[in-house]
């Protein structure tokens, strides 16, 4: 029976799933609309019941007025704001508006649009609706207002038959004699008003009108999961039969596809079996160790890791049961340290039984950078603002301090060794001030005259500039600036001086002569350069305050050059990096946004 079922075809499953489908998507559509017409329906005679509801209440409250002893009001106007007021507090009523054939409002459940004119769509809306047929709308809120439906009519006066019937007009007409002072203003405004056209627009609350809409929704939507699901379990249970003849080649493929997966996650793994040896490896970890799968599965821990790795598989949670965490700095082959974050976590088989350990590893290393960028950047705008307020503070008794010095060198003009201190004296005075201006210029923003250009043109007119250098110190400068398009959004002022100032250290850093190479290249919208040198390189005690203001390795160094470039690179939006190894050169690596 179940190898006849494989053989079923599922297109015959699919055709008749198909065809439900059409007849539950028919049937739940005939639904939906027969649902919003007998909305639309209901709406409209509320609507319609508003309508006569104002029409009878004006006539009752006009008839009520000029009947009773002592006059009242004959503005018809009056009596049809006094039964909208009525209707205000029905809360599924938004308004009701009766306006002129020229659509301005003259009642309304808005006071303060009495006497507005209505805008002309609405107008035209409705002056299209008769006594006997009137129209109906969805009128979508204006500014974010709250939707409604809409009903208007027209309405004529007819203002005679309003105010008695038939067998009662003696009576009426009896009553209004008796108001004999004010039978003219009456008659007056039955002329005036007999046979005139209004329109009475309502506006009626949608939330019951899109209730009904979103239930009828609701269990199409219902009628249609259900229907997925039917289908979907039919479907599954077919292919389940279909498939109980090629699981095997099945099961190569998701095996094909874990591996895979394993393969290209960005997490570091290496998993062990039950008798901790390495069985997995993932490119990621090959990476983040430094060393090819081929060197570590089949082996142990302890033997193809290092020790810091293998430590957690030694410790990790056979011990307790539980993943265990763990952040060192690993240095890999080749002399690269990696701060690694290592989570190692037990698997057991459904008898609790081990199974081997799973060691993920997420390289932290940019993210530690990032954390010393930013308090490196904390402490030096610190620095910044202390330099600055202390420079401010220092330059005016050292304006003192020299012109006192001039002063003293002219009162002791016969004196050559009092001339000599003075000059002195002025000598540092000056080298002060400039120490002071550089400070500052470190110290306070600058605002960037920023122009589109050729980052090679930049780098070779840097190159041009310290060439008499690096030929005194026989150093060869190897440009290699072959890209199509490095255009680049910097001040070129600045950005030579960034660059005049990385290359003279290179050079500095060869007294014995070597090779200058300049590289540029792209990648994902930036633009590299990278400064490589040959010279005695930087200690590694020394790496981490290279970017800090007067840090200098060098005697007649003021320790602010790289500082200064760095901030001028940062204000274009990039970033600069050096890695060195001492006796073995130094890279300086640029990174500036891309013009596309």
């Amino acid at each position: 029976m179940k190898n006849r079922l494989a053989d079923v075809s599922p297109w015959i499953l699919a055709a008749a799933f198909t065809l439900l489908a059409f007849i539950i998507g028919a049937f739940a559509v005939n639904n939906y609309s027969r649902e919003k017409a007998l909305m639309t329906e209901a709406l409209l005679q509320k609507g319609l019941s508003v309508m006569r509801f104002l029409e009878t209440g004006v006539r009752v409250s006009m008839r009520a007025g000029w009947q009773r002893r002592g006059g009242g009001t004959v503005n018809w106007q009056d009596h049809v704001q006094g039964v909208i007021d009525q209707l205000h507090d029905q809360t599924d009523i938004h308004y009701v508006e009766l306006m002129d054939s020229g659509g301005t409002i003259l009642a309304t459940s808005r006071p303060e649009r009495i006497g507005v004119k209505v805008d002309s769509k609405t107008l035209l809306f409705a002056q299209s609706g008769g006594e006997e047929e009137p129209v109906f709308r969805i009128h979508e809120g204006v500014d974010g207002g709250e939707a409604g439906f809409q009903v208007a009519s027209n309405m004529k006066t007819r203002l005679r038959s309003w105010l008695a019937p038939n067998g009662q007009r003696g009576r009426m007409m009896e009553n209004m004699r008796r108001l004999q002072p004010d039978m003219e203003h009456m008659q007056e405004e039955l002329k005036r008003l007999q046979g005139q056209e209004f329109i009475v627009l309502v506006e009626l609350d949608l939330k019951q009108f899109n209730s009904a809409v979103h239930g009828q929704l609701l269990q199409i939507v219902i009628l249609s999961v259900v229907l997925l699901l039917v289908g979907a379990g039919g479907w599954l249970s077919l292919l389940t039969l279909q498939g109980f003849k090629g699981s095997q080649s099945r099961l190569q493929r998701i095996r094909a596809f874990n591996d895979m997966l394993v393969e290209v996650l960005p997490l570091g793994l290496i998993a062990t079996d039950s008798k901790n040896t390495i069985q997995l490896a993932n490119q990621a970890a090959e990476k983040m160790v430094g060393m090819s799968s081929d060197t570590l599965v089949g082996k142990s821990p302890a033997e193809a890791l290092p020790e810091l790795l293998a430590r957690p598989f030694i410790f990790g949670p056979k011990n307790n049961g539980m993943p265990q965490n763990y952040e060192e700095n690993i240095t890999v082959e080749g002399g690269d340290t990696r701060t690694l974050y290592l989570t190692i976590i037990g698997v057991s088989d459904e008898e609790g039984e081990s199974t081997g350990d799973v060691l993920l590893l997420q390289d932290m290393s940019n993210l530690r950078q990032l954390e010393a960028k930013l308090r490196r950047n904390e402490r030096l705008a610190a620095l910044g603002r202390m330099a600055a307020g202390v420079a401010h503070e220092l330059r005016n008794p050292l304006s003192s301090i020299k012109g006192l010095a001039v002063l003293l060198k002219g009162r002791v003009a016969e004196d050559p060794e009092g001339r000599r201190t003075a000059d002195i004296l002025v000598q540092e005075v000056e080298r002060l001030n400039r120490s002071i201006s550089e400070l500052l210029d470190y110290a306070r923003p600058e605002k960037l005259q920023t122009s589109t250009i050729a980052l090679h043109e930049v780098l070779e007119k840097a190159s041009t500039l310290v060439g008499v250098d690096a030929a005194a110190q026989n150093i060869r400068i190897v440009p290699s600036l072959t890209l199509d398009n490095d255009l680049v959004e910097v001040d070129e002022d600045r950005m030579n001086q960034v660059f005049l100032n990385l290359m003279l250290n290179a050079i500095q850093a060869m007294p014995d002569g070597g090779e200058l190479r300049i590289v540029t290249e792209r990648e994902e919208g930036w633009l590299i350069c990278s400064i490589n040198d040959d010279g005695v390189g930087i200690a590694e005690e020394n790496m981490g305050r290279l970017f800090d203001p007067y840090f200098t390795t060098k005697s007649d160094g003021t320790g602010l050059g790289l500082a200064l470039s760095a901030k001028i690179v940062e204000e274009h939006g990039g970033s600069i990096s050096i890695s060195s190894r001492l006796g073995r050169g130094t890279q300086v690596r640029l990174q500036l946004p891309a013009v596309t």
